[in-house]
């Protein structure tokens, strides 16, 4: 939205809280100057887009067990069009709580009783928070208010040219996408994948005489299973993560991390000729050891001609992480292996994904062609 323009229809000068002045005026006054603000918002949620790095980011928030609310000086009505308009259609879930300019007893910020009604929802302590923002004046005063901790988004580069101060905050990140590794870098991240270093676990080995038959590459003895028997992961052992993700490996597991392309050719012909898609879809997208996928093995090892079979499976999930919130795709990168990249990328996968620790795939990786290839995908520059 024009804020200047906003400011000189409603009557207010830019050194001032709009809503402040506002709210000192006389009730005619007042009215018309709100109406100007309904006007300029109704206009700006026809134009509403998701920040660049908004989806993966919420993701990475909620992999990590992390809650997300929001506070803003905008209408209750703008924050329902959010939700139901840009939200809900991209996965990511409702800000809870969600705080606007509407919300009878909270002023607007950066006055900091918001936080401290997020604080009590919560049942964390103010100094245990993030306030993330664009604005020093509102959202890091806000923060630093309330005394949560403070990261300002400079995306117009306003900050890192010297052009403003950041207000004090405690990170500066030019945008959403970089949040997430300067968290990683900051704070102690609750839950499994918020540990510097994971538990090592016990590789497995085939513990089914389908999945045994699949790692070894012999299609013949493969022939007389059902999809059920092939959708079956193996029993799960004590000296493995497979404790942690419930289940073992598929035979389809197996064969993708052996480079059966025979068998996984036959396999996935099992699965979808029994149907339903959706069925094959959920077997093939199954996650075993570590949480790894088949695409995921596949990936890892550098199996291009295999890959191509399960990234024509529809339905097929590209992005699907494993514990440590690696996709296949952050496995082709780290080991270096650039067709099966460009395999990924070529059928869909997310070039944004967030590891654990908040790494894009171009980032996890040594190799400069790779990391190119990855970085300008989908910019227009060349791959």
């Amino acid at each position: 939205m024009d804020f200047k323009l906003m400011y000189e229809r409603c009557g207010v000068s830019r050194e001032n809280d709009l809503l402040a002045e506002i709210a000192k005026m006389p009730a005619g006054k007042a009215a018309v100057a709100l109406e100007v603000i309904d006007e300029m918002e109704a206009e700006g949620r026809r134009t509403l887009q998701l920040e660049p790095g908004a989806i993966e980011l919420c993701r990475w928030l909620r992999a990590h067990s992390l809650p997300v609310a929001l506070v803003t000086r905008n209408s209750a009505e703008s924050v329902e069009h959010l939700h139901a308009a840009l939200c809900g259609p991209a996965g990511m879930p409702r800000f809870d709580p969600a705080v606007s300019r509407d919300d009878a007893g909270i002023p607007p910020k950066p006055d900091p009783t918001a936080t401290q009604h997020i604080s009590h929802r919560w049942s964390l302590a103010p100094d245990t928070l993030l306030m993330v923002g664009d604005s020093p004046s509102n959202d890091v005063a806000f923060g630093k208010a309330a005394g949560a901790h403070t990261a300002l988004v400079d995306s117009g580069r306003r900050v890192s040219e010297g052009a403003v101060s950041s207000g004090g905050a405690d990170l500066v990140v030019a945008s959403l996408a970089e949040l997430p590794r300067a968290i990683w870098a900051h704070f102690t991240l609750p839950g499994p994948t918020g540990e510097p270093i994971l538990t090592k676990y016990g590789a497995p080995t085939p513990a089914s005489a389908a999945s045994a038959a699949a790692a070894a590459g012999h299609s013949s003895l493969l022939q007389g299973f059902s999809a059920a028997e092939l959708a079956q992961p193996d029993p799960s052992s004590e000296n493995s993560s497979e404790a942690w993700s419930g289940k073992g490996n598929t035979p389809l597991i197996w064969a993708a991390d052996a480079g059966r392309r025979g068998v996984v050719e036959g396999i996935l012909g099992t699965l979808l000729a029994a149907g339903p898609a959706a069925a094959a879809a959920t077997a093939v997208n199954a996650r075993g050891y570590l949480g790894a996928t088949a695409v995921s093995r596949a990936a890892r090892r550098g199996h291009s001609d295999v890959l191509r079979l399960l990234c024509a499976v529809p339905g097929i999930d590209l992005d699907t992480p494993n514990i440590k919130l690696q996709t296949p795709l952050h496995f082709a990168a780290f080991k270096r292996h650039e067709d099966a990249v460009r395999v990924l990328l070529e059928a869909g996968a997310n070039p944004r994904a967030l590891d654990r620790k908040g790494r894009t795939p171009d980032q996890d990786t040594d190799v400069a062609a790779i990391r190119d290839l990855i970085a300008n995908w989908g910019s227009g520059l060349p791959a």
